[in-house]
């Protein structure tokens, strides 16, 4: 019975943790069924397998009340997050409060983890604005904000397309229609910092086309050309 008994409470920890830990239903189910596979492919009885997971994910989803237990009294949960020693106090003075205040009431304490350091930082680092490729990408004047902007593509990184050799920024470059705007209006610049990411794709072909649309239906006024690829839109 021992054997039985562990092997029921381990699956029902293991299908609590998906449920808990999966974002989405796609990733919860996909999940679910890796964890359904490498029981089955380890000699656990199908009918066993199924059940189990059924049991804990109906008391997940359907929560039973509390009930009174054999003192009459009604059992609360309580779940704090975990201070160290300073936990158990107050833990000990939660339950005879309750107690003496509300004596129908059986109050239970568990704790949680609490707050942790890595809680401060994300799992990833941020993407480098500079190394992005293959977008769609707007940027305005710092002066005179959307209604001089300039929408454009690039396949490139979005450094080499703005200081590269010809870049928009590149003061060699004698086509930029950022510079251009600059020297009339000595007043106004364009911040790379500030460049807007409208869409991203993995060809040029496509980049192109979606360039096309962009332009046809943004409010943009520095890139004078119409499209990249004509398209057929009336």
């Amino acid at each position: 019975k021992q054997w039985y008994q562990r092997r029921v409470r381990g699956i029902g920890c293991l299908v609590y943790r998906i449920y808990h830990i999966a974002t989405d239903y796609r990733i919860f189910d996909l999940d679910i069924q890796k964890l359904r596979n490498k029981l089955l492919r380890n000699g656990f009885p199908f009918s066993f397998v199924d059940s189990q997971i059924g049991r804990v994910l109906s008391r997940l989803r359907n929560p039973q009340n509390p009930k009174p237990n054999d003192s009459g009294k009604t059992e609360v949960l309580v779940a704090l997050p975990f201070l160290g020693p300073l936990s158990y106090v107050i833990k000990r003075r939660l339950v005879k409060l309750v107690g003496k205040f509300y004596p129908t009431i059986q109050l239970k304490v568990v704790f949680r983890r609490g707050f942790r350091i890595r809680n401060l930082f994300s799992f990833k680092d941020k993407f480098p604005l500079k190394c992005f490729s293959g977008v769609v990408y707007k940027i305005s004047c710092k002066n005179c904000g959307p209604s001089q902007a300039y929408l454009g593509k690039t396949i490139n990184t979005l450094h080499e397309r703005f200081f590269g050799a010809n870049g928009h920024l590149h003061p060699s470059s004698s086509n930029s229609a950022l510079l251009k705007h600059m020297d009339a209006n000595p007043l106004c610049e364009f911040d790379f910092s500030s460049i807007e990411i409208i869409d991203k794709c993995n060809t040029d072909l496509k980049l192109r086309y979606m360039e096309s649309i962009y332009l046809k239906f943004e409010k943009q006024t520095l890139n004078t050309q119409e499209w990249s690829i004509p398209l057929n839109i009336m």
